[in-house]
């Protein structure tokens, strides 16, 4: 019976995930993980799972929903949902069974199983209980290892808050896998518990005040990547050093030579909340943008052309506003080739894409910026330099999941005069300057730093003892 029964649930769940998934706003805690997780008690049960016994990162997550109108008080639904879990989880893929304890109740030291599928049955033990919330530990053989927390306030207004907030790891390799790399565990956890979110919202009688809201916080703080952290050591030693000769035989060893423009960025946003500023406001910017080709090769040969952008953003906690960067080139727009460089020989129309990866929250998502088909510019500067100063080029800046369909949030309009950069080169590295709230993600993201400082530091000795060694502009005819 099981057998039949996850097909047809894991169905329903994919289209109740697909029709509701732009109503969840998604954003980081910023609130200190590190602190909160260490204050988790270890548990020393028979059979529990802490966190410091699983596997890869510790997530914090919390699900909000806030109900107006609610019928009954926050002590009220605590004990209806500890009378039935059922009445508000989606069956379809995940049922509370209770194995251990009363029925119809909720006492510290009961047991539950919450069957789900794949190879987990998931038994969690009742830790802790006060008349407004309960938590559970993780024993062993679920798929996580932590502990998850069911609360309810009332709200100065009269209104209800429902949060469930969980600390926790994988709790094997298989989940670690699922959940860190695919994303399939990810995305069926936060279905279920949005889905919880809104059927509590119904138990207790009211309405839910905007959508459910889902924080998400990581940290590494039972330092389970050493052998990752050596690997990411051996490969930044490997590119710095590289990238360092590279800058002793031309002095910018990829995109030597660019052309300037005055960029604006006219944001509007996407149809989902993802707590980036970049992503989510409504505002016009104004900065700089180097368009550029790689290796250098001459114009009538095919090369992966780079856009490089630099705006200013604001600080909360300083007057002056930060620096931020972003590095795109062209690359493919479907799924494998939105990884991988793609040498063009127009500027336009083509796609330039962020390759490596920045995290929201608990999902990676790519930049990228087209520019559109309506117009034609050969990838050569001098013909680049003519087409800006008679009209601007136009380009849509777009964001997407690593797996998910390219959104658009903005223009980006690009205006002469052109300016080559020559005699004061611009020089950008995106690690130093990071866009706010968007965090580099990889392997590779982690050792750009230090390989462009190192180039960035060579170039600065060789213009400082050789002054005309790179003034050799090609200078864009007008």
């Amino acid at each position: 019976m099981r057998a039949l029964r996850w097909p047809a649930g894991m169905g329903l769940a994919v289209w109740r995930w697909l029709r509701r998934f732009r109503q969840v706003r998604r954003r980081r805690l910023r609130s200190g993980i590190l602190s909160e997780a260490e204050g988790i008690p270890h548990r020393d049960g028979a059979r529990t799972q802490s966190a410091r016994q699983g596997v890869g990162l510790t997530y914090q997550r919390r699900y909000l929903v806030r109900i107006s109108g609610s019928s009954i008080t926050a002590a009220q639904l605590v004990q209806r949902l500890e009378s039935d879990l059922n009445a508000a989880s989606p069956v379809e893929i995940a049922v509370f069974d209770k194995t251990s304890g009363a029925p119809q109740r909720l006492e510290v030291g009961d047991e539950y199983v919450v069957h789900m599928p794949g190879p987990w049955d998931c038994p969690v033990r009742v830790v802790e209980q006060t008349p407004v919330s309960f938590r559970f530990a993780t024993l062993r053989g679920h798929m996580e290892a932590g502990e998850i927390e069911f609360r309810v306030e009332e709200t100065g207004e009269g209104d209800l808050v429902f949060t469930i907030e969980s600390w926790a790891r994988s709790g094997d390799r298989l989940a670690d896998l699922l959940y860190e790399k695919v994303g399939i565990a990810k995305e069926m956890q936060s279905h279920m518990w949005t889905h919880f979110c809104m059927r509590v919202a119904e138990i207790a009688g009211g309405e839910v005040v905007g959508d459910v809201e889902v924080q998400t916080e990581r940290t590494d703080m039972f330092k389970s990547r050493t052998g990752r952290q050596s690997i990411t050591r051996a490969v930044d030693v490997a590119f710095a050093r590289s990238f360092t000769l590279a800058a002793r035989w031309r002095n910018r060893p990829l995109h030597p030579r660019g052309l300037v423009f005055d960029a604006r960025f006219c944001l509007h946003g996407t149809s989902q909340h993802r707590g980036v500023p970049f992503l989510d406001d409504r505002t016009e910017i104004h900065g700089r943008a180097r368009l550029s080709r790689a290796a250098g090769l001459p114009s009538s040969l095919p090369d992966v052309l780079g856009l490089a952008l630099r705006w200013p953003q604001p600080q909360d906690d300083a007057e002056a506003p930060a620096t931020a960067e972003l590095l795109l080139a062209t690359t493919g727009l479907t799924l494998l080739g939105r990884h991988l460089l793609r040498p063009t020989t127009r500027w336009s129309p083509a796609f330039y894409g962020s390759l490596l990866a920045y995290r929201v929250g608990d999902r990676r998502v790519l930049l990228g910026a087209v520019a559109r088909r309506t117009r034609t510019v050969p990838a050569d500067l001098a013909t680049l330099a003519r087409a800006v100063e008679e009209q601007p080029l136009l380009l849509d800046l777009v964001v997407a999941t690593e797996f998910g369909p390219w959104e658009p949030f903005g223009e980006l309009w690009l205006s002469g005069p052109a300016r080559s950069d020559d005699l004061e080169p611009m020089r950008f590295n995106p690690a130093r300057h990071p866009i706010q709230e968007l965090h580099p993600e990889g392997l590779f993201q982690r050792v750009r730093d230090s390989s462009y400082a190192a180039v960035q530091r060579v170039a600065h000795r060789d213009s400082d003892s050789h002054p005309s060694a790179d003034h050799r502009p090609e200078r864009p005819s007008s």
